[in-house]
């Protein structure tokens, strides 16, 4: 036993020996939004496979019970965290032309899509309907009113245009993603996956169409969703 030891906490204001008068320090203060900021964090670095309610706890420097006062299991967590970074996406401001602010929501969705690459797949796990998700689709619909369109005709060019989108992301994460394992960058991504492509059957044709289809440009995805909205405003 050490000598002369010392209680640990304030003093409580009752009389009696210092030794009875100790008060037990009280956990610090916890917040959702703190578990949240922490989440994402963590999710940024190591995708959602690093995001646990005990990591989270550790990195919080609490106990893990203390995470069930506001979140019940991960997927609980991920849905949360979903909401917390589609804020991200919403603009200051819609621009009056409907395609200028669907091109400008778009890119807004990538961009936020790249910064935090595990958004992709967790879209997928469940319905995105937090209040900042409805204020994203809110934002959407300002986007085409100007067309005039009815219901169902603005619920099929929206889709469209998140489906395009999304999946644009997600091949173009999945590329920097594969570059990143191999430590290539984009220049030497693009040489080696040419080559490949050259060497299957159809040749230098096939190598230079395989490899910009493989490249994730920004071009391109303004280009191509160009082409769906018009031929969406051709078939209306």
């Amino acid at each position: 036993m050490p000598r002369n030891p010392l209680p640990a906490g304030p003093l409580g204001s009752a009389g009696g020996s210092v030794w009875t008068r100790f008060v037990p320090a009280q956990p610090r203060p916890l917040s959702l939004d703190e578990i949240l900021t922490k989440a994402v964090d963590l999710a940024d670095l190591g995708g959602l496979d690093a995001v646990t309610l005990r990591k989270v706890a550790s990195e919080l420097d609490v106990r893990p019970m203390r995470m069930y006062t506001f979140i019940d299991r991960k997927d609980d967590l991920i849905e949360l965290m979903v909401d917390r970074v589609i804020a991200e996406m919403l603009l200051d401001e819609v621009p009056a032309d409907w395609r200028t602010a669907l091109h400008a929501i778009t890119r807004r969705a990538l961009e936020v899509g790249y910064r935090h690459p595990w958004l992709m797949t967790a879209v997928t796990l469940a319905p995105a309907i937090g209040p900042n998700s409805v204020r994203q689709r809110e934002q959407s619909l300002a986007a085409v009113a100007p067309l005039g369109l009815d219901r169902e005709r603005t619920s099929a060019l929206l889709v469209a245009v998140d489906a395009y989108t999304m999946g644009y992301g997600t091949f173009e994460l999945a590329e920097r993603a594969m570059r990143l394992r191999d430590g290539l960058g984009q220049t030497e991504w693009l040489a080696s996956a040419g080559a490949y492509f050259s060497s299957l059957q159809g040749g230098e044709e096939a190598g230079r169409l395989g490899a910009p289809g493989l490249a994730g440009q920004r071009g391109g995805f303004q280009a191509g969703l160009d082409w769906l909205l018009d031929g969406f405003i051709r078939a209306v």
